[in-house]
């Protein structure tokens, strides 16, 4: 018996060990077949908690990839999340571009806010398996806003294609109605989420930006709003300088979704859009929309797609819907990679922030980053651009722009030399600029007195005919106006900015002509006054 009990015994630590390796096998193969299958977010439409408690699980075991922040809160109080995917998405290298995607920015029109949860999911999955997304993550920084307006959505209800509950945010006001406007004055008070995203424009570079919305089949681009025509009663279309862009980037959706582009409209009875695009005051004029406000104020590229002829469908639905955005979303994306980019830095290597930058043909200020970045989304073609910032002397670069990859173009600016005294030169004066011209030296004449010449005058003589700036600007002119237009500069501002002003010209420093002459006759005045008293003083 004794016997048996001990081999009993024996028999214990081998099932102990047995079960722990079928533990072990079993959790490597679910872990295989989650790594096979990579995340999976159901077809389903997520509240506020779940979608919050997906996005920090994604965030948490793919932080190579994913990086979840939050722009503010809503007036309820609800995070305004966003998901930067990206290679490594804590780093920002120096002109790798960012691009955002908003969603749900009227609360029922809810699609666009499931879309954005499968897109940040599926550029995960296929890195290692796609080129084109590997290509995508590993070049651009991608931020996605599932929802703008998280209280909204919390009252609409799922099945109603139609209507206005869930629309605006917690106080009634419609979000897109609520940004600053070009052509209007807009007298809505600002709204938290709003001000939320006009924060995160100013903190962050965008190049390009899509808003996803709902109740119609169509991709719509800036202008959004037009100026007053007493003459008309009709809607007509509304242009940026940048029109040719935004057509194409419009495009490039509409064609890249299974249908929008058979512009079909979605209500017998109505007019559908050719090609499934149009301009956004041609189809109709609205204010304070935020697609206007991303071009004009944030320097960001926004077309707003329309993806579903149903605001709120049933969420059986929307396998069909993700089928129909998939390729226009990816495809959208890699449009970043389009046109110019490059660094603004001054003679040293420096970077030069906040200069203000502008194609030739197209009245549109953007800006450089902190970091002298730019990047501009541009057709193929020949372009100049021009560089302004204050301290340095104006710059335009020529350049081209090929359909094959992204043109960098960097823009070397060189400092003012602003003169801070009339009586004291700059560190580069008026003879060295003749030394380096190759002229000789010529005295100007100027009024004596005591054998030595007037500097002012001196000065401003040799300037005129050097194009030395002075540091009093000159008469503000109708053709001054028109060079600073689009520079989002004030006839006020401009007077502070030195690399603004314009250096005289003969005509400019002509008009002194009459101030010289009794200044000339009154110094030989006095010359001639003071021989004579000095005479008197010798001869007593």
């Amino acid at each position: 018996m004794a016997k048996a009990k001990h081999a009993g015994g024996d028999m214990k630590p081998a099932v102990w060990y047995l079960s722990a390796f079928v533990v072990v096998i079993f959790y490597l193969y679910l872990s295989a077949v989650q790594y096979v299958r990579g995340l999976q977010v159901d077809f389903g439409y997520h509240n506020y908690e779940q979608m919050t408690k997906l996005l920090h699980e994604i965030s948490r075991e793919h932080p190579d990839f994913a990086l979840l922040y939050t722009i503010g809160k809503s007036v309820q109080g609800r995070e305004l999340w966003v998901m930067v995917v990206s290679r490594y998405p804590n780093e920002e290298p120096v002109l790798k571009p960012n691009v955002k995607y908003v969603a749900n920015m009227h609360g029922n029109e809810a699609i666009g806010r499931e879309l954005m949860l499968h897109l940040i999911t599926y550029l995960i999955n296929n890195y290692y398996t796609d080129n084109y997304v590997r290509w995508l993550i590993d070049t651009t920084r991608i931020h996605i806003m599932p929802t703008m307006n998280p209280d909204g959505f919390e009252t609409a209800i799922e099945g109603q294609c139609s209507g206005g509950q869930g629309r605006y945010n917690a106080r009634g006001f419609d979000l897109n109605r609520n940004f600053p406007d070009f052509f209007k004055t807009n007298n809505k008070q600002q709204q938290p989420e709003t001000k939320a995203v006009r924060d995160w424009l100013d903190n962050t570079q965008f190049v390009l930006s899509g808003n996803l919305h709902g109740g119609a089949l169509v991709a719509s681009y800036p202008y959004d709003n037009e100026a007053n025509n007493m003459f008309s009663t009709f809607s007509s279309p509304s242009l940026t300088p940048d029109d040719d862009v935004f057509r194409h980037l419009a495009s490039v959706y509409s064609f890249n979704h299974e249908n929008m582009h058979l512009g079909i409209p979605c209500r017998d009875g109505t007019p559908g859009f050719p090609n499934g695009t149009t301009n956004g005051a041609a189809w109709y004029p609205l204010t304070g929309g935020m697609q206007d406000y991303n071009y004009v104020w944030g320097g960001t590229m926004e077309v707003t797609f329309e993806i579903s002829c149903c605001k709120f469908p049933q969420r059986t639905d929307l396998p069909r819907y993700w089928q129909e955005n998939r390729k226009g979303l990816l495809h959208f994306l890699g449009e970043v990679h389009k046109g110019v980019k490059g660094i603004v830095k001054d003679s040293s290597n420096n970077p030069v922030p906040k200069a203000a930058l502008k194609i030739r043909g197209r009245d549109m200020t953007f800006y450089s980053t902190k970091r002298g970045e730019y990047w501009r989304i541009l057709l193929p073609g020949s372009y100049i651009i021009e560089a302004r910032a204050e301290g340095y002397k104006p710059s335009e670069v020529e350049f081209i722009v090929t359909s094959q990859e992204v043109t960098v173009q960097n823009i070397t600016m060189y400092p003012t030399r602003v003169v801070s005294d009339q009586s004291q030169a700059s560190s580069e004066g008026p003879w060295e600029k003749l030394l380096d011209n190759g002229q000789d030296l010529t005295a100007t004449a100027g009024p004596v007195v005591n054998g030595e010449s007037s500097t002012y005058l001196t000065q401003l003589s040799t300037n005129d005919k050097f194009g030395e700036s002075f540091e009093q600007p000159p008469q503000e002119t109708d053709d001054v106006d028109n060079e600073y237009s689009g520079l989002g500069i004030s006839k006020d501002d401009d007077k502070n900015l030195t690399d603004l002003l314009i250096p005289p010209t003969a005509d400019a420093v002509s008009d002194l002509g009459p101030l010289s002459q009794p200044v000339s006759l009154s110094c030989s005045l006095l010359s001639i006054l003071s021989s004579f008293v000095l005479g008197r003083q010798f001869y007593i």
